[in-house]
């Protein structure tokens, strides 16, 4: 599957302008087409609920106060939307043209933000979001692009790395999210100039190995080195000092091989590099 189509959710916090940098350099490199989307809360589901007693004037005063918040972030993200634009020297365009060259666009829709992601992401070929445990609005919208849309997403860390995609490192165990997640993410093995498959501990009965994949990966025309750590730990911990040792600039992961909520509540690989890891991370469940 080639990437045509990006998609790059913007809410008008910090996180904008740094998921608008890795999208748009992620645009280029595909020659896709990117589509940045505001979702505007409506005023009622902005607002605390109503309670008896509380008079119509508070009540149009609150949807106000809502309408003027959203107004301001709408603002801050088409700015950072701008700012990209102007950065990435990329040309608008609201329908596909005939030239192989990356273009975008802005959009604007209605309604919860989680759940207009998760329904405009199901068109799309990759999703770039940022992701800041201490914003909720950021970390529901994470969740409805990982776990709603059923595409690939690329994770916008807090500095994005001088160069993204040319050293990729693949966390392999063998299972069916990391399968998933590789064969999304074989449009940026192919363009990469190195990749280095790594894995932690003793690869599960009935499950390939990272040399198993490495030799498919040549029916691709992708040459991978393999790092294989027969000794469990934290592998967390160990993904990233081997992606320190290989000077990876993104890291293709499979999500949530264990229950998501037992992650969430107990702590997984997924968790620990979505928490600890300061590269680009792409995802897929």
């Amino acid at each position: 599957m080639a990437i045509r189509t990006i998609l790059a959710p913007v809410a008008g916090s910090e996180i904008d302008r740094r998921v608008m940098d890795m999208a748009f350099r992620t645009a280029k490199r595909f020659d896709a087409h990117l589509e940045a989307l505001f979702v505007a809360a409506e005023p009622q589901d902005a607002i605390p609920i109503v309670g008896e007693g509380m008079s119509g004037l508070i009540i149009e005063e609150m949807i106000r106060a809502a309408e003027t918040e959203t107004g301001k972030r709408e603002a801050n993200g088409k700015a950072a939307f701008e700012a990209a634009v102007a950065t990435a020297g990329i040309d608008i365009a609201e329908a596909p043209t005939t030239q192989s060259k990356a273009t975008c666009a802005w959009r604007k829709d209605n309604g919860r933000e989680d759940e207009t992601v998760a329904r405009r992401g199901r068109l799309f070929d990759l999703v770039v979001v940022g992701r800041d445990p201490k914003e909720a609005s950021a970390s529901l919208t994470f969740d409805a692009a990982l776990m709603e849309t059923g595409r690939p997403i690329f994770v916008a860390p807090i500095d994005p790395p001088a160069t993204i995609g040319e050293k990729v490192m693949i966390a392999w165990n063998g299972g069916v999210e990391a399968a998933r997640a590789v064969t999304s993410a074989m449009p940026l093995l192919r363009t990469a100039k190195t990749v280095t498959i790594v894995s932690v501990g003793d690869v599960p009965y009935g499950r390939a190995s990272a040399r198993e994949l490495a030799e498919q990966f040549r029916w691709h025309g992708v040459e991978a080195g393999v790092v294989e750590h027969t000794e469990g730990g934290n592998v967390a911990n160990t993904l990233i000092l081997e992606a320190e040792k290989c000077a990876a600039d993104s890291i293709v992961l499979g999500a949530y091989s264990h229950s998501r909520f037992k992650e969430m509540i107990l702590g997984g690989v997924t968790q620990d590099m979505l928490a600890k890891c300061t590269l680009p991370l792409w995802i897929m469940h």
